[in-house]
């Protein structure tokens, strides 16, 4: 089978796969059976060449991250640390939309799901944004915002997702660079999207007659400040050595290539469970997303029989040749956010993305590949609010009032064109990839 037949198989299987898995939510079966298909009776592979393309370390990764989060999800810990913050801000509604970019922007540095803030922070923003005649949509994508900079934390798990793609790659010797520059690059756009937000909806003139709106949270209790503990260890950890090592610090470096992020967070969780911070059933069923890791999965199987047969190369030859090396970064930012408009953009766009770039960079001569490699994901982020996509979605599905969701379905997809059209320029004027 021709490469061209295989690009050709491999794009309606992507199409039949988010548009029937949308519809009966079962992408990651979809794509898996897709890649069976095409892989077994297309191209000839061995059964046991398509069960090896089962993505089982980035998925060990996610779930070691989301079970010690989970603890911290479950027993409110997180939701205590973003209440006591807002309290601390009461008497300055115009700086807690700021406030919650941060908090957001913690909540995934931890390493927590990149939609999680939307579960822990919309219903309070909300209100607070009807307390201080702010718009609603003003104060989610402030969330959604600050979750985007912690989720592309080297160890967070967008970027952890990104890792392992890039453990299979031609690039494997610099991950921590590209990484590091994805993040950079992500905080740049998170931080004048933020600003430009804040002038569009003239955040200053926030006002409050009565600050009692917002009641003085109640203190820790033991369970939650002990996770609060375990967390900090795993921050500490996972930043220092990191950091010192990337400084020359050799032992550092050495370090930080045994603090394996997941079992890190596994043996923190460990620690958890035998203190019993949560509930461990409700801990796992709960907080540890399995649609998306089936999702993912899916994807990255469907992913590696087209690169098996050749279509990555074919595509990645052709953008190469063709496209002019000053657009190769906001074109990839631009087509990753018009994919994430209707897909999930960490498990579907950036597996998808990812691959193509060394094909296309033995192709296209001198190219800033960390810079491309970081357009992808702030493009599958920065249109990830609308609300077909997995940010837009928990927004709606996390706003109680019936009359401000309504309202606010259109915005949110005007506000996903906007945001993509950002990213793309900052992509164009070489603000990607500056280290």
């Amino acid at each position: 089978m021709s490469p061209t037949v295989v690009l050709v198989l491999f794009l309606v299987a992507m199409v039949i796969s988010i548009y029937l898995g949308n519809k009966f939510n079962a992408i990651g079966l979809i794509s898996m059976t897709c890649a069976y298909l095409i892989g077994v009776f297309g191209l000839g592979l061995k059964t046991s060449a398509v069960v090896a393309m089962f993505p089982a370390k980035i998925l060990f990764t996610i779930i070691g991250i989301c079970w010690l989060f989970g603890y911290a999800n479950e027993n409110g810990t997180l939701r205590q640390i973003t209440l006591y913050l807002v309290y601390k801000f009461r008497k300055f509604p115009s700086i807690l939309p700021w406030i919650f970019f941060l908090i957001a922007g913690v909540i995934c540095m931890t390493g927590a799901s990149p939609y999680a803030p939307n579960a822990v922070l919309m219903p309070i923003i909300i209100s607070i944004c009807l307390a201080t005649g702010m718009s609603p949509l003003f104060g989610s994508l402030m969330v959604n915002l600050g979750a985007y900079i912690g989720a592309q934390v080297p160890w967070g798990q967008g970027a952890s997702i990104q890792r392992g793609i890039l453990e299979a790659s031609e690039h494997a010797g610099e991950i921590d660079a590209i990484l590091w520059n994805g993040y950079i690059s992500c905080v740049i756009f998170a931080v004048v999207a933020g600003v430009l937000t804040f002038i569009l909806f003239r955040g200053w003139k926030a006002k409050v007659t009565d600050d009692s709106f917002i009641q003085k949270p109640e203190p820790m209790n033991p369970a939650q400040k002990k996770t609060f503990a375990l967390i900090l260890i795993l921050v500490v950890l996972m930043v220092v050595p990191s950091l010192l090592g990337l400084l020359g610090v050799a032992p550092m470096a050495q370090l930080s290539r045994k603090l394996d992020i997941s079992l890190v967070c596994i043996a923190l969780a460990t620690v958890a469970a035998f203190f019993k911070l949560a509930d461990a059933k409700t801990v796992v069923n709960r907080h540890i997303p399995w649609n998306t890791l089936m999702m993912l999965a899916g994807v990255s199987m469907l992913v590696g029989v087209a690169s098996a047969g050749g279509a990555v190369d074919l595509i990645g030859t052709w953008i190469g040749g063709n496209v002019p090396s000053g657009m190769l970064v906001p074109m990839f930012t631009l087509l990753s956010a018009f994919m994430s408009v209707f897909a999930a953009g960490s498990s579907v766009v950036v597996p998808t993305m990812f691959v193509l770039v060394p094909a296309v960079v033995a192709n296209a001569g001198a190219v800033n590949y960390h810079a491309m490699y970081a357009g992808i994901a702030i493009g599958a982020n920065a249109s990830a609010v609308s609300p077909f996509s997995g940010g837009g979605s928990l927004t709606l599905a996390n706003i109680k009032q019936d009359d401000i969701r309504e309202k606010m379905f259109m915005p949110l997809i005007l506000s996903a064109f906007v945001l993509s059209v950002v990213a793309s320029v900052l992509g164009a004027l070489g603000l990607y990839g500056i280290l």
